[in-house]
């Protein structure tokens, strides 16, 4: 019986081979990153979680430095929570466990803070020492590496945050539920993508250089 029902399971979700792939850029403390990921973003994990995946890259528009330091937009309490948002994202990989811990700092908007992290992680059972050792050391720093030659490497470059890639091609970040369901060719689609999903409010973006 117990492998019948596994094989059902299986059947009704989303085959590997149809989820869309969304990837989504972003920093810390950037108040229309965390507009998106509290807003239409978090919807659409709730709604329609199971016809994609979410590649989340916390680097944004940061510069790294000759000496290798980092330099973030919105001061050091960005690189800071940036680093703590890839350390969680290595150390629970199933989305799952990390996607809640984002939303949860970045429901904090302004107020970021180690306390706030502290706080978000001890809500989600994840154990806050790894976290905080990992963001305050090497594995951190060699984190948001990655996540700096994988933004540099975007072609076309990213010209703000959030920047949100479906099935690798950049979307205007609206309207999160209509593209997703219409990048998935697999069968068995969500309710939501059969109905028309009410308007966010428009989203604005933290550029990489002022506007004029």
């Amino acid at each position: 019986m117990l492998v019948v029902l596994v094989v059902a399971a299986l059947t009704v979700g989303a085959s590997s081979s149809n989820l869309v792939n969304v990837s989504f850029y972003s920093e810390a403390l950037c108040p229309f990153c965390d507009q998106l990921t509290e807003g239409e973003m978090n919807e659409a994990v709730q709604k329609v979680g199971e016809i994609f995946t979410l590649h989340f890259v916390p680097w944004g528009n940061a510069l790294m430095n000759p000496d290798g330091s980092f330099d973030c937009q919105h001061g050091e309490m960005e690189c800071a929570m940036n680093t703590v948002e890839a350390c969680v994202i290595k150390y629970y990989p199933s989305r799952s466990m990390w996607w809640p811990f984002i939303v949860c700092l970045e429901a904090h908007r302004s107020l970021q803070t180690w306390e706030i992290a502290q706080q978000c992680a001890e809500k989600q059972n994840i154990t806050w020492t790894d976290i905080k050792t990992c963001a305050k050391g090497p594995m951190g720093k060699r984190l948001e590496v990655m996540y700096y030659e994988e933004t540099a490497s975007l072609n076309p470059p990213h010209q703000y945050t959030p920047w949100v890639l479906i099935n690798g091609k950049h979307v205007k970040e609206t309207h999160i539920i209509r593209k997703i369901c219409a990048a998935y060719e697999g069968g068995n689609k969500p309710e939501a993508c059969m109905h028309a999903q009410p308007p966010f409010p428009p989203i604005g973006g933290c550029y990489k250089e002022p506007l004029e």
